[in-house]
């Protein structure tokens, strides 16, 4: 047998540490910390992810912190923030994304990243849904069945496509909601019933020449490696509605597939 030098007895026992401390080690911390996601504040959300308000985000931050890290951001997006970010939140916002902020969260999804996208008012998002394959309308769903409590507004969502999002889903109470158009690479995954109609004018009565449909509120997407998810009404997961129906499930979907 080829006897080893004391140089390269120290070289070999520094091999071995470094691949036995740095593997094992390494994975444990990673696995320890859990993924990070971050809740965007920079574009004057309307709800909070760490306020307590009936239509504020903390029970739906809650069950994030059961997986990983929550943290809010309110500086203009830039790779070098996203840089880490696992999933990416942007819950009710009321100012516009801009360009430079799609072009910034395309990047980040083609990269590897999660975007979730919880609409309360349509127009700040609308372009940015767009440049997934998901089109925001302009217009308030109202259904003709399926209501709650007789608010036309106000509904339950039955109809579900196959998906990890809509996995063992009965029913989610949605309470104002837009419609999404998916196209390209965008999918929709859960639908109002076909006598829904768009409430053009908002005065909750089905007026001559609005459409009647069945019109889709949950739709997914995929770029490069990232997913994503837009959610038409945020209330689903509001502290004061994330507890009824399907509707804390329907997060915990969502959070199960980003982390696939």
């Amino acid at each position: 047998m080829k006897k080893l030098t004391l140089s390269g007895i120290i070289a070999f026992a520094l091999l071995a540490v470094s691949i036995f401390a740095v593997s094992p080690a390494g994975a444990a911390d990673e696995g320890a910390e859990g993924p990070l996601y971050m809740f965007d504040m920079a574009h004057k959300e309307i709800f909070s992810p760490v306020k307590t308000g009936e239509l504020d985000f903390s029970e739906f931050a809650a069950m994030l912190e059961e997986n990983g890290r929550v943290e809010t951001n309110t500086e203009l997006l830039t790779p070098a923030l996203l840089r880490g970010v696992d999933a990416y939140i942007i819950a009710a916002p009321s100012q516009e994304l801009t360009v430079d902020d799609i072009a910034v969260l395309r990047s980040y999804v083609r990269l590897g990243g999660d975007l979730l996208v919880l609409v309360h008012i349509a127009p700040p998002i609308a372009r940015l849904s767009e440049s997934f394959g998901i089109l925001t309308s302009n217009f308030i769903v109202a259904e003709g069945e399926n209501t709650i409590g007789g608010e036309v507004q106000d509904f339950m969502v039955r109809d579900f496509n196959f998906h990890p999002v809509t996995d063992g889903l009965t029913e989610v109470a949605f309470y104002g909601s837009w419609a999404l158009k998916a196209q390209g690479q965008g999918w929709s995954v859960a639908s109002t019933s076909e006598k829904a109609w768009a409430d053009l004018n908002r005065n909750r009565v089905k007026d001559e020449g609005e459409p009647t449909s069945s019109f889709g509120v949950v739709a997914v997407s995929r770029l490069g490696g990232g997913k994503v998810v837009v959610v038409a009404d945020d209330a689903p997961f509001a502290n004061k509605f994330i507890d009824e129906a399907d509707n804390r499930k329907l997060a915990d979907n969502i959070i199960r597939w980003f982390a696939e």
